[in-house]
């Protein structure tokens, strides 16, 4: 479930609206359901080889089955499993460096994978960081910073791209402090929806890292482009368990579907972000896009260079004093 914002693109194809991707090499992170399971399978109609980098678990076996029940036509794209246990900043480096290993080329890192609701109790990692951060932001950071030299290389002769998926929700939060493994831990228990706001607090980080991240880029010379999408109000997979848990769960299913879109729909402004030929007047190197496909402004505390640098500082002290 992702929320607020506009509806998705009702007349946007991805296969007939995007260039081929014939020959590429895509990764889309939390892709064995939900949102990134539908990015990973426009990609492939698209033609690319993309890696479900996903944990081990019954969700992988399913999407493999789903993928092919579903179809990859016209652009028959190979779906490679790749593990990744992003709860961990250990096991996110180790998975990007098996990943060097094996490959020599990435065109597209989708950084989608995200915990979007901790049910009201959240877990801790080994370090003691909540999940909402260690999943959504802390494995995201370096796993993205383990493939960087990757994603450079390939960049001398291809059009490379890192998309982030942000939220909409980013705007509401008011708790800006990401100095110190308390902030990260906050818990927001004075608010309607303590669950909601840990998780819009962790994407307000994905914003500012984003943010932070197209500049050093940009300040290296790189030829990589960085973009954020929102996908806007889905009924994802992940959604529809949540809603089971609840009493009478196919009434609410049955009225989130009459209010919100479903997750092929979700994955529009991802495909159109890592897709759209460059000269595409919505496409520019740190743009947010958003339903229907359009560059949209962040809010101003994304945009806040002091809180970017507070987030990036604790997050390399933090990583310094784990050893990575």
């Amino acid at each position: 479930m992702v929320f607020g914002g506009a509806a998705p693109s009702k007349t946007f194809n991805p296969v007939r609206d995007l260039p081929s991707m014939k020959g590429k090499v895509a990764l889309v992170t939390g892709s064995s359901s939900g949102i990134g399971l539908a990015i990973l399978q426009h990609l492939l109609r698209l033609g690319a080889n993309v890696y479900m980098a996903a944990p081990d678990n019954e969700h992988v076996k399913e999407a493999l089955e789903r993928i092919e029940k579903e179809g990859r036509q016209p652009g028959l794209g190979e779906v490679t499993w790749h593990e990744l246990d992003l709860t961990d900043p250990r096991k996110a480096k180790a998975s990007a460096e098996q990943f060097m290993a094996k490959e020599t080329r990435l065109d597209i890192l989708v950084n989608n994978a995200a915990q979007i609701t901790d049910l009201g109790n959240p877990k801790f990692n080994d370090d003691g960081i909540q999940y909402n951060m260690a999943i959504n932001y802390l494995g995201p950071f370096v796993f993205t910073q383990t493939l960087l030299p990757l994603l450079e290389s390939t960049a001398s002769d291809s059009d490379v791209r890192i998309v982030n998926i942000g939220s909409d929700g980013h705007k509401d939060v008011k708790f800006l402090d990401y100095g110190s493994k308390a902030a990260w831990n906050h818990k927001f228990g004075r608010t309607m929806l303590p669950t909601l706001e840990r998780y819009k607090y962790s994407k307000l980080a994905v914003h500012l890292w984003t943010n932070n991240l197209t500049k050093r880029l940009t300040a290296a010379n790189s030829k990589v482009m960085v973009l954020l999408v929102h996908p806007g109000a889905i009924l994802s997979d992940g959604a529809i368990r949540s809603l089971k848990t609840l009493p009478v769960p196919s009434f609410w299913i049955w009225l989130m579907g009459k209010m919100m879109y479903p997750q092929e729909m979700g994955a529009y402004t991802a495909v159109f972000a890592a897709c759209a030929p460059r000269d595409n007047p919505e496409i520019s190197h740190g743009a947010y896009i958003f339903p229907p496909n359009v560059a949209y402004p962040q809010a101003p505390a994304a945009l806040d260079e002091k809180i970017q640098q507070q987030l990036f500082a604790f997050t390399e002290e933090f990583l310094k004093s784990i050893n990575l």
